[in-house]
């Protein structure tokens, strides 16, 4: 069985420690959240009943609709009830592709007495995060103040005025063989708090809240800095060769050995190879273009890609397939392909292409959200094979000349039975090295090598298509099929591919049609079951904008460079404020805060693909207003972008392809500016304090680390006391110890660990000891680090990396 996305409660691109500076109280957050793999024998709705949500328009909301939950939508009903009864909401905020998502609904929604106790003491609410980005960015922000990191399902309770006091993802629907308790058990805990510590609950509501409205001010943060493209495209590649897996290619996602293809990251990559011709991003946009496009990640006999690997090799993948992806790859490699002329990418390109055209695409026109990852609640089960199954499939001959260019990686691990009866399921990828498999199997490139064993991927496919399939999410929304319409027209020039200009020719017209109103300017976020609904965010507007420029150059027709100008028109009325900043969604009085973009995630922010598209419409027109807007909303955003360009990938590489004119050039500093500080989320850097010193005595080098804990915090010692907290570690670059000896523990007794937690308070010093000579004989500066969590007996701060440089005795020799 595959684990959920990262852990529970920790999703691709979803860590934040520099929110994360809240946990009430961190044993029972630790707990409740911990990772826990559910069996799949629970049983599903029977249909015996339906709620309100069967008049949704949703297929995520409709998936819930014959739970025994009394579900509400998110709207002024739901919160209505709440604060005439007094009670706390329970939030749930999903989609319908993901996988632990389908797993809460069997084993916990479908539960007639966990459902008792839901209907009983909470107001439940479910929301798709495709139809509603606004509310779950605003509560996902939350999540991550609270617990550090966040996922999908993003679970939360919320007072009657909305405001969040605990969070998590997926709870077992019972306690486990680790202690850990079940979600009823969540539940009464809960209810028990509102009933008995009402104001301990709305003190800690009001705290979250704070935090939010912090992060989020609403105005702009930080001043202004110099808008320098090109500095900021180099800051970003340094900081992000610092990380990159030169091995594997990517990034990892925190510090897991999961990896996303990361598409804004690309661009930016893509964008500085071209442009500045620099060595060291060509490595890292070839590698990893070149490892996704040979590994599982790749759907290697149906084209396309899965969300992301859950190992650092791309080959084991979360199985769903979502368009923002496939449509920003199919653009990325056909780029690639004009860059370099690998016809490896041209392939990759062609047959993510075609996945889209052939799975994804409406017959109305536009394309559809994603496609599941499971069937029958197992995931992964219509893609994989087993090799006896492939030989049955191929024959003895065939299979073994397929096998010398692909392998087979197992899912999970395999028991001795399962492995003794070739029955476990395993993922299909290239063999790598390539030039090896080249070799071994004697073509010359991968063209000739793809081309011969065509036929024996299209036998797989064919029996793989009969097996039951996964379900797609067919709503139309505007934001990704922006990307695809833009994606498609490119491509369509490159791979000399005119059906590709028809079929982004054929959605784009649809949602002009369907989705916008031209006499008011207003365009929906969404087309399902032939109606658009929805008020339009800024990534619908922006994206589908510059999808329509894609269109326009790929053309020459007028018609859709006047769409997009018309659309960048409705998003100076609609979206930007009077300072310079942007709106993201359309006011709602029912939001805590208002939602604001931090970077550019899986795809661009609306935020960038605004400033985008106003440069490109500098640039096509010629009129100088298209570039004072983009300057001016620049203006309030430089500081935060100068501070991580990496973060604004999408952004900082259109400004390096598209320079606005008269730039490189100091920002002007916003209106109140200067009263409005940098906030910064506390983590354990500000309450731990590290140095490092060389020592000789009796033949034995050490290295002295001393640790200096602010009162009132203490950090986990070394073993930590429980296999899920975070002990301290130190570690030398380039220097292997012969031994780390870890200061004698405090033992502590908090509220959520009765047995006690073995600790270190006030200054605690680490010796690490190395062979006679090692030290001596080195020349250059020693560096290391040590890893600390910061506690206090009620919040844990989100994990440090304190560096440490040795100095000391080494001046005296």
């Amino acid at each position: 069985m595959m684990k959920p996305d990262l852990t529970p409660f920790q999703h691709p691109h979803r860590t934040a420690p520099a929110r994360a500076a809240l946990r009430w109280p961190i044993g029972l957050l630790v707990v409740c959240l911990a990772l826990w793999v559910p069996g799949f024998g629970a049983a599903g709705s029977e249909h015996g009943r339906t709620n309100r949500l069967i008049h949704s328009a949703d297929p995520y909301l409709q998936m819930h609709a014959h739970n025994p939950v009394d579900w509400y939508p998110w709207g002024p009903e739901a919160i209505a009830k709440a604060r005439r009864e007094n009670k706390l909401i329970f939030l749930s905020i999903g989609y319908s592709t993901c996988y632990w998502c389908h797993v809460a609904d069997r084993t916990l929604f479908s539960d007639p007495a966990i459902a008792r106790l839901m209907n009983r003491w909470f107001v439940n609410v479910i929301v798709d995060r495709e139809q509603r980005p606004d509310v779950d960015q605003v509560y996902m922000l939350a999540t991550e103040i609270m617990n550090g990191r966040g996922g999908w399902p993003n679970n939360l309770f919320l007072t009657p005025d909305l405001k969040p006091f605990f969070a998590g993802s997926y709870f077992p629907p019972a306690s486990d063989e680790f202690g850990r308790p079940g979600f009823p058990s969540i539940l009464r805990m809960i209810h028990g708090r509102w009933i008995n510590h009402r104001s301990e609950v709305i003190a800690k509501a009001n705290l979250v809240y704070t935090r939010m409205k912090q992060v989020d001010p609403g105005g702009p943060v930080g001043g202004a800095a110099p808008v320098h493209p090109r500095r900021w495209l180099a800051k970003a590649r340094k900081s992000m060769q610092a990380r990159f897996d030169w091995k594997y290619g990517g990034i990892p996602n925190g510090t897991e050995q999961t990896k996303s293809p990361r598409e804004p990251m690309l661009y930016l990559w893509l964008t500085d190879a071209r442009l500045a011709h620099n060595p060291k991003a060509m490595e890292m946009l070839r590698s990893t273009l070149d490892a996704m496009a040979f590994g599982g990640l790749h759907d290697q006999l149906g084209g396309g890609f899965h969300r992301y690997s859950s190992d650092r090799r791309w080959s084991i993948p979360h199985f769903e397939k979502m368009l923002y992806d496939n449509a920003q790859l199919l653009d990325l490699y056909a780029r690639a392909y004009a860059l370099t002329g690998d016809p490896l990418y041209r392939s990759v390109a062609l047959d993510t292409g075609g996945y889209l055209r052939r799975e994804m695409a409406s017959p109305g026109g536009g394309f559809y959200t994603a496609r599941d990852a499971q069937v029958n609640g197992v995931e992964g089960a219509s893609y994989t094979w087993t090799r006896r199954k492939i030989v049955s499939v191929l024959g003895k001959a065939e299979a073994e000349r397929f096998f010398e260019v692909y392998a087979l990686t197992p899912i999970s691990n395999p028991t001795s039975e399962q492995e003794l009866n070739d029955r476990v399921p395993e993922v299909l990828r290239v063999r790598i090295p390539i030039a090896t498999t080249l070799q071994r199997a004697g073509y010359r490139d991968t063209s000739e090598m793809f081309a011969a064993l065509r036929p024996a991927r299209e036998k797989l496919l064919a029996v793989r298509e009969r097996r039951a399939q996964p379900a797609i999410d067919r709503k139309i929304v505007v934001s990704l099929n922006g990307l695809a319409i833009g994606a498609f027209a490119h491509a369509s020039k490159i791979l000399d591919r005119p059906a590709y200009l028809a079929l982004a020719t054929r959605a784009a017209n649809r949602i002009w049609l369907t989705a916008y109103t031209p006499r008011t300017g207003a365009l929906e976020h969404e087309i399902y079951r032939g109606r658009a609904r929805i008020p339009g965010f800024l990534d619908d507007y922006a994206l589908l904008g510059n999808g329509f420029l894609e269109l326009y150059q790929a053309t020459g027709q007028v018609l859709w460079r006047r769409r997009a100008e018309a659309l960048a028109r409705d998003i100076t009325t609609r979206f930007l404020r009077k300072d310079g900043t942007l709106a993201t969604a359309p006011a709602e009085k029912d939001l805590l805060i208002p939602p604001r973009d931090h970077g550019d995630n899986h795809y661009p922010s609306g935020t960038s693909a605004t400033v985008a598209l106003l440069q490109r419409l500098g640039a096509a027109t010629g009129d100088a207003r298209y570039d004072q807007t983009a300057w001016r909303i620049l203006q309030p955003l430089s500081a935060r972008v100068a501070a991580q360009p990496g973060a604004w990938s999408s952004l900082v590489a259109s400004l390096a392809a598209h320079p606005i004119p008269g730039t490189v050039r100091a920002a002007a500093k916003p209106t109140n500016a200067s009263a409005v500080p940098a906030f910064r989320v506390p983590d354990s850097a500000d309450y731990v304090h590290a140095s490092a010193r060389e020592t000789r005595s009796s033949g034995v080098e050490r290295i002295i680390v001393t640790l200096r804990i602010d009162p009132g915090y203490h950090v986990n010692a070394n073993p930590a006391s429980f296999p899920y907290l975070i002990p301290t570690t130190v570690h030398f670059d380039g220097l292997t110890p012969s031994r780390v000896l870890y200061p004698e523990a405090v033992r502590i007794t908090p509220a959520f660990a009765k047995q006690g937690l073995d600790v270190y308070e006030g200054v605690a010093r680490i010796r690490v000891e190395f062979p006679a000579g090692i030290l001596r004989h080195r020349r250059m500066t020693i560096r290391g680090t040590a890893r600390v969590q910061a506690c206090t007996d009620q919040i844990c701060l989100p994990p440090a990396t304190l560096p440490l440089k040795v100095g000391g005795a080494r001046a005296a020799h």
